[in-house]
């Protein structure tokens, strides 16, 4: 008893038949665990810790890290079209930079996102930080909607504070330079 396969073409191209059809079967397995793993993938980043500040609230990290002037704040509307390509490419940023391999998760990051403009082409100021000065001093009284409101900034840290910012017609990630030389996609406050 057993399995027989009678091929007019001879037995050979039995063989070949069952390699197509189990090669087959393997592609469809492989297709479908992928579709699987992205349909169950954890969101960039949580969508209840961004705002779109005013575009002045960009002139002082323009001012550190982008070198010659060369820019703007110029008000232009951040569409949900624009910020789809930006976190994608803002969450391998710090990746790159090991933001994320700390104790804290990249998802978990507030964003404050500014309008600019860069040799004619449409720039998005990124300022990222893992608390709020109210999660940081809860007995001080502090707004929790503060950080909806005024560009947070801290000296110092380490990669709970960073910044980048995004060329929307390149969609990237401008390379910035700090004073010491360094240069990154995604800078990080110095040391506590």
């Amino acid at each position: 008893m057993g399995i027989h396969i009678r091929c007019p073409l001879g037995p050979r191209n039995v063989v070949d038949v069952l390699k197509l059809g189990l090669r087959s079967i393997v592609l469809l397995i492989l297709l479908s665990n992928r579709n699987a793993a992205v349909a169950n993938a954890e969101p960039l980043f949580d969508q209840t810790k961004w705002v779109v500040l005013p575009a002045e609230a960009a002139t002082t990290i323009l001012k550190w890290y982008v070198p010659g002037h060369a820019w703007t704040t110029s008000e232009w509307e951040i569409s949900s079209e624009v910020l789809g390509p930006l976190e994608v490419a803002l969450a391998s940023g710090l990746a790159k930079a090991g933001v994320g391999q700390a104790s804290f998760k990249t998802q978990k990051f507030y964003r404050q996102y500014m309008p600019a403009r860069w040799k004619g082409l449409r720039l998005i100021v990124v300022n990222g930080f893992y608390e709020s000065a109210s999660d940081m001093f809860p007995d001080k009284g502090i707004d929790p909607d503060q950080w909806k409101h005024e560009l947070s900034t801290v000296f110092g840290g380490g990669c709970r504070f960073w910044r980048a910012i995004y060329i929307v017609e390149q969609n990237r990630l401008m390379v910035l330079q700090e004073y010491g030389g360094f240069r990154s996609t995604v800078i990080c406050n110095g040391p506590k």
